[in-house]
C-alpha cells in the first residue's frame, strides 16, 4: 500500500514563508488548505495544496507554472544550536535577589562567579592538616 506524499505543518509553513501557527489559526477558522489530522499528526496530502495554490494565486498568469513541490519536499532540520534558557525565578526569590543585588542581572553575574569559584575549589586536591602534624603524619607514617 502506497501513501500520497504530504507536507507536515512545519514544511508547508516553511514553503509558504508563514507562521507554523498561522495554519493552526486556519485551521480552527476553517481556511486554508485541506487537512488530515490522525490523533495529533497533522498532515496536508501534495494534490490538495497544489489545488489550494492554484485556486488562490495572485499577480501571475492563469497559464504560469507554479514551483515543483520537490523543490520543497520535506527537508531534513539540524537541530541548531539554542541559547540556555533563562534562570527562572519565583516571585519572592526575585524580589529578594534585586533587594540583595540591585537587579537580577547583578545578582546572577554574582552567583554565576560564586558557582564558578565553587567549582575551582573542587578541582583542587584536598590536603588535610591539623595544628602540629606534617601531612605525612596524617597520611599514616607516624
Amino acid at each position: 500500500m502506497q501513501t500520497e506524499p504530504a507536507f507536515t505543518e512545519t514544511e508547508l509553513a516553511r514553503r509558504w514563508n508563514i507562521s507554523a501557527k498561522t495554519l493552526q489559526r486556519w485551521r480552527c477558522e476553517g481556511s486554508g488548505p485541506p487537512y488530515i489530522k490522525l490523533s495529533k499528526a497533522v498532515r496536508y496530502p501534495v494534490g490538495e495544496i497544489v489545488a489550494y495554490e492554484q485556486a488562490n494565486r495572485q499577480g501571475m498568469p492563469d497559464d504560469a507554472v507554479l514551483p515543483p513541490l520537490t523543490d520543497a519536499m520535506p527537508v531534513v532540520e539540524c537541530a541548531a544550536p539554542t541559547a540556555p534558557e533563562p534562570k527562572r525565578y519565583y516571585l519572592n526569590e526575585a524580589f529578594a535577589l534585586i533587594a540583595q543585588y540591585g537587579s537580577l542581572a547583578a545578582a546572577e553575574a554574582a552567583l554565576t562567579e560564586a558557582h564558578d569559584e565553587i567549582q575551582g575549589w573542587r578541582q583542587r586536591p584536598i590536603r588535610r592538616t591539623w595544628p602540629g602534624r606534617t601531612t605525612r603524619q596524617i597520611s599514616g607514617s607516624q
